[in-house]
């Protein structure tokens, strides 16, 4: 499995709350010295204009990763709250839908070895057709298509292009999750595709990959589409 690091400080507060008007300038800015630090911050996902999460990897730590909960006051973000997910493992890349109670994590040990988990009540290992034997999988998004639920998420397993690719898994009215299907061509290469986060405002999926043809390092993508129905990508 390739080795991408995605070592930064916080550097970009997205607005969902209320929509961006397409177009209009954006200010992009470090945000509160209160949530970086020295140490490593990371997946910022803010829920509404006063509420966020977001991960840390401390030193202090052996740095594993937690998540926190930021709330905006007095015109910055807050020192973040840890979130207690009853784990022994580095844990990230939350990802939840508004109206849903259920929170998409990551799970990594000590080795990197990365599963998918989902916290209700209680933390649950999702099935071995998501986190199948032998393989890595990481970065879920939960998105939603026409009130039909779709995971995605970040997966090494065979049957892909190479590397890192994108893969989803349909979610049926019981919560049961398909078979893994990859999420093709126009989004996956030989490369790693990584980070995918589906944004309904425009109907596209926006990903990372360090393919050929990019500026250098990890670029930024986007696609217009759904499941694994995609235009052709577009670095952006």
């Amino acid at each position: 499995m390739s080795k991408i690091f995605l070592i930064q400080n916080i550097i970009l507060s997205f607005f969902l709350f209320p929509k961006i008007v397409y177009g209009q300038s954006v200010e992009i800015k470090m945000i509160s010295k209160e949530i970086n630090t020295k140490d490593v911050e990371f997946n910022f996902v803010q829920i509404d204009q006063s509420t966020a999460y977001y991960s840390s990897a401390k030193r202090k730590n052996n740095y594993q990763a937690k998540i926190y909960k930021s709330q905006y006051e007095n015109n910055q973000w807050q020192k973040g709250k840890y979130i207690n997910f009853g784990e022994k493992y580095s844990v990230t890349n939350l990802s939840f839908l508004r109206s849903s109670e259920i929170k998409y994590i990551t799970l990594c040990d000590a080795l990197s070895n990365c599963k998918i988990a989902i916290k209700t009540d209680s933390l649950k290992i999702l099935n071995n057709d998501i986190n199948l034997k032998n393989t890595n999988n990481t970065q879920p998004n939960i998105a939603n298509h026409n009130n039909q639920k779709v995971l995605y998420f970040v997966s090494d397993r065979e049957g892909g292009f190479g590397g890192m690719d994108i893969w989803l898994s349909m979610i049926d009215n019981k919560g049961n999750y398909g078979v893994p299907i990859n999420a093709g061509k126009n989004i996956n290469t030989q490369a790693d595709e990584v980070t995918p986060f589906y944004n309904s405002n425009d109907s596209s999926l926006y990903f990372s990959s360090n393919k050929k043809g990019g500026l250098g390092g990890l670029d930024l993508y986007k696609s217009k589409g759904k499941l694994n129905l995609w235009m052709e990508s577009k670095n952006i």
